[in-house]
């Protein structure tokens, strides 16, 4: 790759061929012209890779808009990519159970990765260096060694990543950091967030077996460790297995702690201290703590708080409280104390945020300016970093102190092992 700035064509990608792993040799990507307006032969193509709720949800999103076509879908569960098939309205040779063969379509400009969390980082890489721009599903990475890994490639490779962070492009969440930055409620003091109960029964009884037909499980588990097929573990209940996820701290975390984040001023950065609790199940299949209460503090003596809220809360609730009021900002409200302060005003000269009405869209705007996205790969990989770095000081049971420009804790080498992870072969980075 030069230093030049390029523009994507999806005509000029080329192809030298995959190996067996993440890490296989891939050709440099030489685009050539700008992208046309929304005539059928300038849209941004795309692949979707992972189509269970979550996937069909964006592949929906990408299908009503009038700039991007979908051409290709991928998933390891052939009823999940049927499903998605069917809605795309594609051909049975546009249906893929191996990312790398989607990745390896010179038509293809732009991938969503919608995956289970343990695939985030080595799909991305490998789409980033097949010259496609991504957009990744949060939590960005399963971890934070492979988090800075995303981040160095996509940025040596040049390409446009979109965090699915999308309460960035909800206007009340912006509006509420922006009068934060901006000190409408004085000075920064405290900042609570919440998170969900686990959103599925934890299974007490199951047993292994056969993987269905139609499942790819061995693809499925790709570079987590092997573990025998269980029904109940697979799909959506992944997130509750710390094999595959973080449970609802990395799950809903990355929303809330992502706004925090961004009213804190801290994108570019984390906390430099992290202690907390949680319930862990004593029984069942499920891993990940049952609810949380983690306390974090920043160089700027800014603390934020993280609770478990009420069983089902999806709201993402985040409370900025500091010396001269509080803003209570979520999916469903937006208000303050005093009640004046969410009808401020932001001025030229003061501090505004990124503007980004619609998430989906954003990403396709940044593919064809080749800038920056509403949530860009630095950003969700330093929110999910704060899921990361809390869920190990709740499993160690002990505060911990955090250097956010090393990324790693500090005279702890425990916690520092639970910063990465070992690969099942041949999958490695």
């Amino acid at each position: 790759m030069t230093e030049k700035k390029y523009r994507l064509s999806r005509r000029a990608f080329l192809r030298r061929g995959f190996a067996a792993g993440a890490a296989c040799a891939l050709p440099v990507i030489v685009p050539s012209s700008v992208f046309g307006e929304d005539a059928p032969s300038n849209r941004i193509t795309i692949g979707i890779i992972g189509t269970g709720g979550q996937g069909i949800s964006n592949l929906k999103a990408f299908l009503r808009k009038p700039s991007a076509q979908v051409i290709a879908v991928c998933d390891v569960d052939y009823a999940h990519r049927e499903e998605a098939r069917k809605i795309g309205r594609l051909s049975a040779d546009s249906s893929y159970n191996d990312f790398r063969e989607l990745l390896s379509r010179r038509d293809v400009d732009a991938v969503v990765v919608c995956t289970p969390d343990q695939w985030h980082v080595p799909i991305s890489i490998v789409a980033a260096k097949a010259g496609k721009d991504i957009y990744c599903e949060k939590p960005l990475a399963y971890n934070v060694a492979e988090g800075r890994m995303l981040c160095d490639t996509v940025k040596r490779y040049e390409r446009v990543l979109q965090t699915g962070s999308h309460q960035r492009s909800d206007n009340n969440f912006r509006q509420a950091c922006e009068l934060v930055r901006n000190g409408r409620i004085g000075k920064l003091q405290t900042i609570k967030v919440e998170i969900p109960e686990n959103s599925r029964p934890n299974p007490l009884t199951w047993k292994v077996e056969p993987p269905p037909a139609g499942l790819d499980y061995d693809l499925w588990l790709g570079p987590a460790q092997y573990r025998p097929y269980i029904q109940q573990g697979c799909h959506y209940n992944w997130h509750f297995i710390y094999d595959f996820g973080g449970g609802q701290l990395t799950n809903w975390g990355a929303h809330v702690f992502d706004i925090a984040q961004w009213g804190n001023g801290t994108d570019l950065t984390g906390p430099v201290e992290v202690s907390g609790t949680g319930e862990f199940p004593k029984a069942g299949l499920f891993e990940t703590p049952l609810s949380y209460d983690i306390e974090y503090k920043y160089a700027n003596g800014v603390r934020l708080l993280c609770k478990t809220g009420k069983a089902g809360i999806q709201e993402s609730p985040v409370r900025f409280e500091g010396t001269e009021g509080w803003i209570f900002v979520s999916r469903e409200s937006f208000f303050s104390q005093p009640a004046s302060i969410v009808q401020s005003t932001t001025g030229p000269d003061e501090v505004n945020l990124y503007r980004s009405k619609d998430h989906h869209q954003n990403f396709l705007d940044c593919i064809r300016l080749r800038t920056k996205t509403a949530a860009d790969v630095e950003t969700g990989h330093r929110s999910v970093t704060v899921c990361h770095i809390g869920g190990i000081a709740v499993r160690l049971g002990r505060k911990l102190r955090w250097d956010p420009a090393g990324e790693h804790f500090i005279n702890d080498t425990e916690a520092d092992k639970m910063l990465t992870r070992p690969m099942r072969s041949p999958w490695r980075l």
